[in-house]
């Protein structure tokens, strides 16, 4: 016995198909295949109910509500307070390595970000003799490179502790420094509104980086328990 396709009940139960094909199908239906009189079934609740949404119109006393609602508020306007997040650029540890090369010696990362007009221009670099981090950056506007983007609020932030913050000169450029943290987002305070750059993680700059960071911790405290010994 020739049963038909899901699609094709559908297409039954809303009357696209038709002549000698609807008349086969109906015949098919006539035999009592339970299978098929299921689908068709289906498809023809799903088609009843479609038509009676398709007529629902809502009170008109609740339509003029939800208009006049929206005409007093208006659409949203940005303020100063808004947040956004910059999208990145460019990210040197994306860089892939040249042909034969294992590994890389660098310790510095680079990274640009962009929101509208302006590039925010960031380079990590964790400081070997400490557990210290660098962050150095600029703040430009690429629709008009001569502007200067001074004292533009720049702070580092992990979750509500400000590790540190300072403001950019009349070149937009900034230097920051903190305890290499695993994770923290830079807050710039642009003129259109408060940007946050998305989550730096500095321990990933190098494997090269890391593990003198590891080795000179193992060093201090070797000396700081040798200290207390004396």
């Amino acid at each position: 016995m020739k049963h038909y396709s899901l699609e094709k009940w559908a297409d039954f139960a809303r009357e696209a198909i038709v002549g000698r094909e609807r008349a086969e199908m109906q015949s098919h239906l006539n035999t009592g295949c339970r299978e098929c009189t299921q689908a068709a079934g289906l498809w023809q609740r799903v088609h009843q109910v479609a038509r009676q949404e398709r007529s629902y119109e809502p009170p008109e006393a609740a339509v003029r509500t939800i208009k006049g609602t929206f005409a007093i508020r208006g659409p949203r306007k940005p303020t100063h307070g808004m947040r956004a997040i910059a999208k990145l650029l460019f990210d040197s540890s994306r860089n892939p390595l040249p042909a034969g090369v294992r590994s890389t010696a660098t310790t510095i990362r680079q990274l640009l970000y962009g929101t509208g007009d302006y590039r925010i221009d960031v380079r990590i670099e964790p400081r070997l003799d400490s557990d210290k981090v660098t962050i150095v950056g600029q703040v430009l506007n690429s629709a008009d490179p001569s502007e200067g983007v001074g004292s533009v609020a720049v702070a580092l932030i992990k979750g509500r502790k400000v590790l540190a913050q300072s403001l950019t000169n009349r070149f937009g450029e900034f230097n920051l420094e903190c305890e290499l943290e695993q994770r923290f987002l830079l807050r710039v305070e642009l003129p259109g509104g408060e940007v946050r750059l998305p989550l730096i993680e500095p321990d990933q700059v190098g494997p090269e980086s890391t593990e003198s960071q590891r080795l000179n911790r193992l060093l201090r405290r070797g000396k700081d328990s040798t200290r207390k010994k004396v």
